[in-house]
């Protein structure tokens, strides 16, 4: 048989199994951390929500007047100014026109 020589060259751009590995790991991190990042904002505003939320309703709790239609001053103000619930006065200064749901935020 004849010898044959063989000549082999490495691909430069060869990666090995353990450096694909390492490689994707790191891809993997830096993508996960926007999403570590806005999940910790969300935690946080929703903390804040939570507080704001009992703070309300503690101290609606300890308020006298817990609605407003027994509310004096807002019953001599419809006397004296907006004259009924629902006028157009009342509607224009108290009422909000444009709601918006924050129940799913």
């Amino acid at each position: 048989m004849e010898e044959r020589n063989y000549q082999y060259e490495e691909n430069p751009s060869y990666v090995s199994r353990r450096e694909f590995i390492t490689i994707g790991g790191i891809v993997i991190a830096i993508l996960a951390l926007p999403a570590v990042w806005i999940r910790s904002v969300v935690v946080k505003r929703n903390n804040y929500i939570r507080a704001r939320i009992s703070g309300l309703y503690k101290d609606d709790k300890g308020s006298r007047i817990r609605v407003s239609h027994k509310n004096s001053g807002v019953a001599k103000l419809y006397k004296n100014f907006a004259g009924h619930p629902l006028s157009e006065v009342s509607e224009e200064l108290f009422h909000t026109k444009d709601y918006v749901n924050r129940t799913l935020i």
